[in-house]
């Protein structure tokens, strides 16, 4: 053969080699021909399956919007699956069986899988509980951006895989890893919730495997119960980095354990929250080399941090409201603390509700992180979930104290005094309570009722002979002379010489938004007199409605709810209370401005 045929020959094998490589491009669209080999938009495949049967390995498969009803199976092929919308390109396998496994929806077999903007669903309602939306087999998965709701495990990977910027919700078991020695799993940006009608919930779960892990910057919420859940559960010899997440609501928290005593790295659990926890925020087994427990907030949970041993070191940490021990079979942080962490909106974190874990100005967790550790900013890094190299800049506001709360009264007879006394208010930058009188209920807090300021979180006050009833209110101030809304009112009443009466006095009553003007974030109070369904809606100045806030029945008493005006532009914004009492009868409303100013 001459040497010209040689390299003739050569050409069209590179030519052959570079054309599978780089694949072609296909479309699936539900308005498309169905004319093959689907290189268009006009000629597109009808079904996901048929075009998946025509793709040569690297291919690119581009999917409409639309509900594809089917299941899927790939064997031996490189492809990429991308959608035009992740809420509109919607893959519904519901009550269809398996074309391998009945309760696999899409079935990937020794294939590198890569998926983007879709949305999967798979119900199914027969015997077998634990049914996948995506299985991959022998192969790398990576997901970005992709929907999965009602599945109860969205996504088994048997070797490791990626997933990112994804929203898993009402799932059981929403990541389940089997991973390999020298395998990395990342799941990064992702939100998980979770269905709540299982006995064993978990986010992330890996029993049997030997790979890395990387868990960063997601959100997992769980709906306080008895169920035991837990978002990450992981058995593995290699290293595994937990850093800036949140977990709230589990029956337990984060569990790590070794398969054996062949642990290959350190492992890390760095800059989380953890919140509302039931039992154990974080435990550990069988560490033959420690885990670096740092700059974490634990916070209104029953435990701390667990070991099966003693290589477990904690430090940097900050505990809040933590009812039982903080560490068990292991040494306190040389530099842990407890203090109250001063999150902006400290309160429920539900799907869409207005929960806030950054740091209020003079936060104690503010460049208080390990010095070694570092802020995208360069500081010393904060403590919690927006801290260290992996979190967010932001502006620190400095908020009104929270609310006082626990205000209550004890006539002292004999010398005609009422002691009042409430819950500390645990700022940081906390400076004294303001105590307010009036003989009227109801009444509005200002410097003519004002009787004391004191930093004790009580106060006798002398009653005159002629006295018969007084209203008390409490208020908290801080450095900057911030004051929070008042709290509940006290009623004292005093019936003859021998009887006193002393009981909380509530209204219905919309309070002025705080702070007002805001940016972008502000919180709405207001107390119920009875308890009732309530409603918070949203208008421009012009009346139209942004949107409802349905708040759900609520008792009386004070309640507030945060919301964010991000999205919107700045200027004057109306704010209504809505409140339905027993027999859906409408019992009050009332209508406020507030001002948002970017």
């Amino acid at each position: 053969m001459s040497n010209i045929n040689k390299i003739f020959q050569l050409i069209i094998i590179v030519l052959f080699i570079t054309y599978h490589i780089k694949g072609e491009v296909r479309y699936i669209s539900k308005t498309g021909g169905s004319i093959a080999p689907y290189i268009s938009w006009q000629t597109a495949c009808d079904s996901i399956q048929k075009c998946i049967n025509f793709c040569n390995t690297g291919d690119t498969i581009y999917v409409d919007r639309g509900i594809y009803k089917e299941v899927l199976e790939v064997q031996n092929k490189d492809l990429t699956i991308i959608g035009v919308d992740s809420d509109e390109c919607i893959i519904d396998g519901s009550n269809i069986i398996g074309t391998v496994y009945q309760y696999v929806m899409c079935y990937f077999n020794q294939s590198n899988i890569e998926l983007q903007n879709l949305k999967f669903t798979f119900k199914r309602y027969n015997e077998y509980k634990y049914y996948y939306a995506l299985l991959f087999n022998l192969g790398e998965g990576i997901v970005n951006n992709c929907i999965f709701d009602s599945t109860a495990c969205c996504i088994s990977f048997i070797s490791g895989g990626k997933v990112n910027n994804s929203f898993l919700k009402n799932s059981e078991s929403s990541i389940e890893i089997n991973s390999y020695i020298g395998k990395v799993s990342t799941v990064t940006n992702s939100l998980f919730t979770f269905s709540d009608n299982s006995s064993v919930l978990h986010g992330i779960s890996d029993n049997l495997g030997s790979g890395k892990f990387d868990i960063s910057n997601n959100i997992m919420l769980m709906s306080p119960s008895s169920t035991y859940s837990n978002p990450i559960e992981i058995v593995t010899d290699s290293r595994v980095e937990i850093k800036n997440n949140l977990f709230y609501g589990f029956r337990s928290g984060v569990e790590l354990y070794t398969t054996n005593l062949n642990q290959l790295d350190t492992n890390y659990v760095i800059n989380n929250v953890f919140s509302n926890i039931a039992a154990y925020c974080i435990i550990t087994g069988n560490l033959p080399k420690e885990y670096e427990i740092k700059n974490n907030i634990f916070s209104h949970s029953t435990k701390g941090i667990y070991t099966y041993s003693y290589k477990s070191k904690s430090d940097y940490n900050l505990f809040y409201d933590i009812q039982g021990a903080l560490y068990t079979n292991m040494p306190k942080g040389e530099h842990d603390f407890i203090a109250d962490p001063m999150f902006v909106n400290d309160t429920s974190a539900i799907f869409g509700g207005t929960y806030n874990y950054k740091l209020q100005k003079y936060s104690p967790a503010i460049n208080a992180g390990d010095p070694g550790i570092f802020d995208i900013d360069g500081s010393r890094s904060d403590i919690g979930m927006y801290g260290g190299p992996l979190g967010i800049k932001y502006y620190y506001q400095d908020l009104p104290p929270k609310i006082v709360t626990g205000l209550i009264g004890v006539f002292e007879q004999n010398s005609n005094v009422v002691k009042l006394t409430w819950k500390k208010c645990d700022a940081a930058d906390f400076k004294s309570y303001k105590i307010y009188k009036d003989i009227n209920p109801n009444f509005t807090i200002d410097s003519t009722k004002l009787i004391a300021v004191t930093r004790n979180k009580y106060y006798y006050d002398s009653l005159s002979k002629g006295s018969l009833k007084v209203y008390y209110k409490v208020t908290a101030v801080d450095s900057t002379e911030n004051e929070s809304i008042p709290s509940n009112e006290i009623n004292v009443t005093i019936t003859d010489v021998s009887e006193v009466n002393i009981t909380p006095n509530y209204n219905y009553e919309l309070y002025q938004n705080y702070p007002n003007p805001f940016n972008p974030a502000t919180t709405i109070s207001y107390s119920l007199k009875e308890p009732g369904e309530v409603r918070i809606k949203l208008y421009t100045i012009t009346g139209e409605l942004i949107k409802t806030i349905i708040e759900g029945s609520k008792s009386k008493g004070y309640n507030e709810t945060k919301i964010d005006l991000s999205n919107y532009s700045s200027g004057v914004y109306l704010y209504k209370l809505e409140v339905t009492g027993a027999g859906k009868i409408p019992v009050f409303n009332d209508l406020k401005k507030m001002v948002y100013l970017k």
